[in-house]
């Protein structure tokens, strides 16, 4: 058994290739358009997470500012109970 090629290119042959190149362009046109938008929804992740980030940061600072009240009402409370205690007769 021997192989023998001839040195024709016949019909089946050229559709095979341009099916192989159709195939060819249209993989790589899918991949770009999925690529183009997984970037965009990468963006959009991004900005999502960056107002969150933000969000969560003002969260902090009004939290850190309501600490600070609640120990100047709790220094208050303390001063005002000693004066009371002061106030008070001894038994």
């Amino acid at each position: 058994m021997s192989l023998q090629f001839d040195n024709k290119i016949s019909l089946g042959h050229l559709l095979t290739a341009l099916g192989m190149l159709a195939g060819g362009i249209w993989a790589y046109a899918d991949l770009s358009a999925g690529q183009a938008r997984l970037v965009s929804e990468m963006a959009i992740v991004r900005a999502d997470a960056l107002a969150r980030e933000t969000r969560i940061r003002a969260v902090e600072i009004a939290q850190a500012g309501q600490s600070s009240d609640l120990r100047a009402i709790q220094n208050s409370l303390t001063r005002i109970e000693a004066a009371v205690e002061r106030l008070q007769p001894k038994p």
